[in-house]
């Protein structure tokens, strides 16, 4: 009985220390609308190099994807892929290793740190940048015709109020919910639907590490020598300006970087650095969307400026900038799909030794220009004497091709199939393939190996041609040599 009373009489003298000690550690939350920012420490044992996370999104067919999110080991992180994407999981996985290639964990103590919460920022739609950009471009051609010059002007004031309304109407719409998740934050806007702004998180702080990697890269071509430069689409001059370029833009986002750091709820603007929510002039972009948002912020600021004379003469400066943007996109990339620029240019032509987007040419025998072509991808490259597709192991030749609205066409022709596709189709193995505009068809014109008897028991091998409708697969004719007659099957 002692004993249990004093074990009572301990229990009350304990608890009260016990639940002091537990208020004296508890935290005061914080406000809903801050968070936390919180360091971690986290020892590493070896050294990984590559892709840490790996996950496709959007499945746009089977085993097809219309985006993918990378996270390479030393904490890099990107999305690549756009609503027109369609891609299979293994050629994302593709991209994804170039992407985090000698990209590495550090020996050292890594230290996880909470990223800065983003900003929303408006975009105009897809819909009225185009009609934006389609009257600048008539502008552009028209100044000799002071009638069509001042109905162009006209219809481009018309759509500046119609701009500043859609500004309104985003401005005064609910926001996003921004988290500080693990999620990347994309450079581009989503694609805006009809004619409806679109609000979108933009993190300045996530780009910092793109234009380090811009630089890095642009350094490395620099080290090239001069005949590979030039296969590249680069001389020497112009990579020395892309340098200095790059490393001005990073000094202005990192400033940017710097006031997002210390924002809770509203952005904050200094003197000497750009506002949060404009964006710095991309230099060299990595992607279509890239440019299109940029384009986007740049069109809206142009809207915006008193008098019409003055805003007609920033969106010439802007579209020049903007082409010379797609010019550099073009050089920088080995492959570059023609959708990336849908919004920006209204046709793509490739042909010997050049391609030509609207009014940008590039002179290039190394690049590739992929586009879907039926159920299938393939790539259309420029060489020196004239223009390779290739197609699932098949290397189809031509002249000159225009892709307009993910179409394409030869000679004017539409083409809505491959050759791979019309080769299985009539059961043939060509060895060799011309594409080309015949009797306003466009048509394939295939060479075939066939198995023959000459005099009908010697082994013979002849070569026949087939011609098949690139619209439809069907076979138009086939010619066999002079000789046929002298084989048998």
């Amino acid at each position: 009985m002692k004993i249990a009373t004093i074990l009572f009489i301990v229990g009350l003298v304990i608890s009260p220390a016990i639940g002091l000690a537990q208020t004296s550690t508890t935290q005061v939350p914080l406000p809903t609308n801050v968070t936390a920012p919180q360091t971690t420490s986290i020892s590493a044992a070896t050294v990984k190099c590559g892709v840490n996370t790996f996950a496709v999104n959007n499945e746009c067919g089977a085993g097809a994807f219309k985006s993918v999110y990378i996270q390479c080991y030393d904490g890099y992180e990107t999305t690549l892929g756009d609503a027109t994407s369609c891609k299979s999981s293994e050629t994302w996985q593709g991209y994804a290793k170039d992407v985090c290639a000698n990209r590495c964990s550090s020996v050292k103590e890594l230290k996880v740190i909470s990223k800065p919460s983003s900003i929303s920022v408006c975009y105009m739609s897809d819909n009225l940048m185009q009609e934006y950009d389609g009257l600048i471009l008539e502008l552009q051609k028209a100044e000799s015709d002071k009638v069509e010059a001042e109905e162009i002007t006209e219809k481009i004031i018309a759509l500046k109020q119609e701009i500043e309304k859609q500004q309104k109407e985003c401005l005064n719409a609910p926001q996003p919910t921004v988290t500080t998740a693990s999620q990347p934050v994309p450079l581009a806007p989503p694609i805006a639907i009809e004619n409806k702004p679109v609000a979108v998180p933009v993190n300045r702080c996530g780009e910092v590490t793109q234009w380090e990697n811009k630089i890095s890269y642009y350094k490395k071509l620099g080290s090239l020598s001069e005949a590979d430069l030039k296969k590249e689409g680069f001389s020497r001059e112009e990579i020395e300006k892309i340098l200095q370029d790059l490393s001005l833009g990073l000094e202005k986002v990192r400033a940017q970087c710097s006031n997002q750091r210390g924002t809770v709820t509203a952005p904050t603007v200094t003197s000497s650095s750009l506002p949060i929510t404009e964006s710095v002039k991309p230099v060299v972009v990595e992607s279509g969307q890239e440019i299109s948002a940029y384009y986007k912020a740049k069109l809206e600021k142009a809207a915006s400026a008193e008098g019409t004379e003055k805003q007609i003469e920033e969106l010439k400066t802007l579209r020049n900038e903007i082409d010379g943007l797609i010019s550099n996109l073009i050089k920088s990339r080995k492959e570059l799909e023609v959708s990336e620029l849908n919004t920006l240019v209204k046709e793509v032509k490739v042909s010997q030794g050049e391609i030509k987007a609207d009014n940008i040419t590039v002179k290039t025998t190394e690049k590739k220009m992929l586009v879907n072509l039926g159920d299938r991808s393939v790539s259309i490259e420029p060489t020196a004497s004239q223009v390779l597709i290739r197609d699932k192991g098949l290397e189809v030749e031509t002249d000159e091709v225009m892709i307009k609205e993910n179409i394409l066409s030869v000679g004017g022709v539409e083409v809505r199939m491959s050759a791979s596709q019309v080769a299985e189709n009539l059961g043939l193995a060509p060895k060799a393939i011309e594409l080309k505009e015949e009797n306003a068809k466009a048509v394939y014109s295939m060479k075939i190996g066939e198995q023959r008897k000459l005099f009908g028991f010697i082994p013979f091998n002849i070569s026949k041609t087939v011609t098949a409708d690139a619209e439809n697969g069907n076979l138009l004719e086939e010619h066999f040599p002079w000789y046929d007659f002298l084989t048998t099957k």
